[in-house]
C-alpha cells in the first residue's frame, strides 16, 4: 500500500457498501446513499465546505481499472465531495438546492483532491477497514468515547465547564463509588432539578462541583442514587419530567432529616395538599403526622422505601399503617368505644330475635378492638371525621363485597395470603386511592392534637 493524492473526479462511488444492499451502478449508489444518509451527507458536506477534510483520517482505496479508485473506507464522504462539486448529481431537488448553496459560498475552499490509502485489493484493506468498524477489539481497535469521556476532552481543550455528571462521576472515583451503569445523560437530567440537588448536599455555583452538606452524606447519597440508576428496571422515564424527579428522589433519600427543633417549625407549615404529594409516604407527611407513636415510626422507615423497590415490605408495612392510624384516630376521639357500644347492643338484638339455645355469647374484653373494617364502616358514615360527603361515598364504596376495587380485601391477602405477592402499582393505586383519603381525615385531627 503506499500514499497518494487522487482528485475527486478520479474517486468512484462503492456500489457495495456495507451499510446498504449492494446496487449495480454509481448513479444507483450515489441516490441509494442520499436515500438512507441524505441529511448526514448534507451535514458532512457542510462540514468540509468550511473546515476542509479531517487532516488525521485518509481515505482507504483500492486502484479500479482506467485509473479510478474504490474507496472500501471513507464513501460517505466520496459522495459529499461529489455532489459539493456537482450538486446536479443530486436527484432530491432540496438535497441538490443545498448542494447548491454551498458550493456557491464556499466554492473556491472545496477541496478537488483527497489523501488516500491506495490497497492493492479488497483483502488486504480488509484488516483495517475492520477495526475502524468493529470496536475496540480487545484494544486493538479504536476504543469510542462515552459521553462522559466527551465532556471531559471539550472541558480540557475548549476551556469549558465540566457536565455536572463528569464532575459527580470524578467525585465517585475519587470515594470508590460505583457508576459504570449510571448514563450520565439521565444523571445530568436528574441534578438539573434543584430539589435533587439540595437532597444530594450539592451544588454547582459558576457550573463547578460544590459539596453544601457533609461529604460523607453526600457519599452516602450518590451511592443510594448510583445503586438504584443501575438496575435493569431503572429507565430514563423514570425521571424524564421535573415532578417525576422530585418524586423520584424524595423517595430515593427522603427530604433532608431535620434536628426535632425543626420538624416542629416546618410541621406547622406543612398543608395537606404538600403532605399527601407524589405517589407514596413522603417526609412531608411525615413531619405533618405530629404525634411520635407508633405511627410516626413507621411513617419515618416508609418514606425511604418505595412499592418498586420492595413491593412485600411496602405492601403489608401499608395495611399495618392504614389500620393503627385509623384505630388510633378513632380511639383518640372516643369512637371506638361507641363502636363497641353500638357491637353489644346490636348482639343484644339479635340474641332477643333468637331461642334460648341458639343465643351468641361474647366475651368482651378489655383488649378487643374492633377489625379494620368495622372501623372503616365506621368512618365512612361520621360526619366528625370526614366532612366532604363526596369522600364518605367514596370510602364506603370501596367497603362493600362488589366493589369496583376491593382494596380492602387485596390489604388482607398482603399480610394473610402466602401465596399472594403483591405487584407495586397494585400497592401504589391503593395508597393514593384509599391510603390518601384516610390520611386527609387524620391529618387535621391529628394537628390539633397535644404533640407529644
Amino acid at each position: 500500500m503506499d500514499k497518494r493524492t487522487i482528485p475527486v473526479a478520479k474517486l468512484l462511488v462503492n456500489t457495495e457498501n456495507p451499510r446498504f444492499e449492494a446496487v449495480q451502478n454509481q448513479p444507483e449508489a450515489l441516490a441509494l446513499m442520499l436515500k438512507e444518509a441524505g441529511k448526514a451527507v448534507l451535514k458532512l458536506a457542510e462540514d468540509i465546505a468550511k473546515h476542509g477534510l479531517n487532516p488525521s483520517k485518509s481515505l482507504m482505496v483500492v486502484e479500479e481499472k482506467g485509473g479510478h479508485f474504490l474507496p472500501v473506507e471513507g464513501n460517505r464522504r466520496v459522495v459529499a465531495l461529489k455532489l459539493l462539486h456537482n450538486p446536479e448529481l443530486a436527484s432530491d431537488k432540496k438535497l441538490s438546492e443545498k448542494f447548491k448553496e454551498l458550493k456557491k459560498e464556499f466554492g473556491s475552499q472545496i477541496p478537488d483532491e483527497v489523501e488516500c490509502v491506495v490497497f492493492p485489493d479488497k483483502v488486504s484493506a480488509f484488516r483495517w477497514v475492520n477495526l475502524e468498524h468493529t470496536g475496540p477489539n480487545n484494544g486493538v481497535g479504536v476504543l469510542r468515547w462515552n459521553t462522559t469521556q466527551r465532556q471531559r476532552f471539550i472541558a480540557q481543550y475548549a476551556g469549558k465547564k465540566l457536565a455536572r455528571s463528569v464532575q459527580l462521576f470524578d467525585f465517585a472515583d475519587e470515594n470508590n463509588l460505583d457508576h459504570a451503569k449510571v448514563d450520565s445523560t439521565t444523571l445530568d437530567r436528574l441534578v438539573a432539578t434543584p430539589l435533587v440537588r439540595e437532597q444530594i448536599g450539592v451544588n454547582f455555583p459558576e457550573g463547578v462541583l460544590e459539596l453544601v452538606k457533609p461529604k460523607g452524606q453526600v457519599v452516602k447519597s450518590l451511592r443510594k442514587i448510583f445503586a438504584e440508576m443501575s438496575k435493569e428496571d431503572f429507565k430514563v422515564g423514570d425521571v424524564y419530567t421535573e415532578p417525576q424527579r422530585k418524586t423520584w428522589i424524595k423517595d430515593m433519600l427522603g427530604e433532608v432529616e431535620k434536628s426535632k427543633e425543626l420538624d416542629g417549625k416546618l410541621r406547622g407549615t406543612i398543608t395537606k395538599k404538600e403532605a399527601l404529594d407524589g405517589d407514596w409516604i413522603n417526609h412531608q407527611l411525615y413531619l405533618a403526622y405530629p404525634k411520635r407513636n407508633r405511627i410516626k415510626a413507621i411513617l419515618k422507615e416508609l418514606k425511604d422505601i418505595h412499592p418498586k423497590q420492595k413491593p412485600n415490605v411496602s405492601a403489608v408495612s401499608l395495611r399495618v399503617l392504614l389500620e393503627l392510624s385509623v384505630y388510633i384516630l378513632l380511639k383518640d376521639k372516643g369512637h371506638i368505644a361507641t363502636i363497641i357500644k353500638e357491637e353489644k347492643q346490636k348482639l343484644a338484638d339479635e340474641n332477643k330475635k333468637r331461642t334460648e339455645k341458639n343465643k351468641t355469647t361474647r366475651e368482651w374484653e378489655n383488649d378487643w378492638s374492633p377489625s379494620f373494617q368495622r372501623n372503616l364502616d365506621y368512618m365512612s358514615k361520621e360526619e366528625s371525621l370526614i366532612t366532604d360527603p363526596l369522600e364518605r361515598k367514596t370510602l364506603k364504596t370501596f367497603l362493600g363485597k362488589k366493589s369496583v376495587e376491593p382494596f380492602i380485601t387485596e390489604l388482607n391477602q398482603f399480610i394473610h395470603n402466602p401465596d399472594y405477592e403483591p405487584k407495586p402499582e397494585a400497592v401504589i393505586e391503593i395508597w393514593e386511592k384509599l391510603g390518601k383519603l384516610l390520611f386527609r381525615a387524620i391529618l387535621p385531627q391529628n394537628n390539633d392534637e397535644n404533640k407529644n
